[in-house]
């Protein structure tokens, strides 16, 4: 890994810093999972699979929770918009 291309797992690591907080005993279970991944990765320099087997976890949740930290980039070139569910009401259909 060089400093001009630094990659992990397939994909782009961020220069980000992860710091984790000082308070993360307070925070609720899910939270803490999320500063657990992102400790791991980007502190303890385990690769997404290690961290998978070790917490128990899904892949996608894994890369989902360093993509929305920052610590790695999205790799799909188009990243498609959540749409909306619409559910019709039972009471429209009486």
């Amino acid at each position: 890994m060089t400093a001009e291309n630094l990659e992990r797992d397939g994909f782009q690591v961020t220069k980000k810093v992860f710091i984790s907080p000082k308070n993360a005993i307070l925070f609720d279970r899910f939270r803490k999972r999320k500063i657990t991944i992102c400790n791991l990765f980007a502190n303890k320099g385990l690769p997404m699979r290690e961290i998978v087997r070790m917490l128990d976890e899904k892949y996608d949740h894994v890369v989902t929770v360093l993509i929305e930290q920052g610590l790695i980039r999205e790799r799909r070139k188009k990243v498609r918009p959540i749409k909306e569910e619409r559910r019709s009401s039972i009471l429209r259909k009486l």
